[in-house]
């Protein structure tokens, strides 16, 4: 994926993207449905929504997004990852989930401010043993399922298909 996006973007604009470890407002490759071309794409997203008093959303509660005001007029889209980061409460530890699949799309809404995309990440409660870490995981999909996602299927349903199983490692 990250050929393909170095070689449609503007070398400029490749630059720009954050292709490892990604922090909040920083640019990601999102995966996006076009419904004019009925093509699936990418595009280049900033994360986290900015709220009236300047504090960054960077992820939404997928029990609650989906009828959340603040929400409203977001579209479904994804983030391709090999993994991601989550802090330990205490003792503060760093720790790198993977799937067994190897390539995992984080489910995300998108919405369209000032000519640019900004994402959110959809969360779920966690089970072990990211749980063990954490309160909250990323929802994360198959790459048949991500397309599903980002087509607009139904938002219960296809929360509910959320790869479940991860591994970790301190790093």
């Amino acid at each position: 994926m990250i050929e393909a996006a170095e070689r449609t973007l503007p070398e400029d604009t490749f630059r720009q993207l954050s292709l490892f470890e990604v922090f909040p407002s920083q640019r990601v490759l999102a995966g996006v449905w076009d419904p004019v071309s009925q093509k699936f794409g990418l595009s280049v997203a900033v994360w986290g929504y900015e709220k009236d008093d300047g504090k960054l959303i960077i992820n939404a509660r997928s029990e609650t997004a989906d009828t959340s005001p603040f929400f409203a007029g977001s579209f479904p889209c994804c983030i391709p990852a090999s993994g991601y980061y989550e802090w330990s409460q205490s003792p503060r530890h760093k720790y790198y989930f993977t799937i067994p699949e190897n390539t995992a799309y984080l489910a995300c809404f998108g919405r369209r401010i000032d000519n640019e995309t900004r994402i959110v990440i959809l969360t779920e409660d966690a089970e072990k043993p990211a749980a063990d870490i954490h309160s909250r995981q990323p929802v994360i999909f198959s790459l048949e399922d991500a397309h599903a996602w980002c087509k607009g299927a139904s938002y219960r349903e296809m929360v509910k298909r959320s790869i479940r199983k991860r591994t970790f490692r301190r790093v």
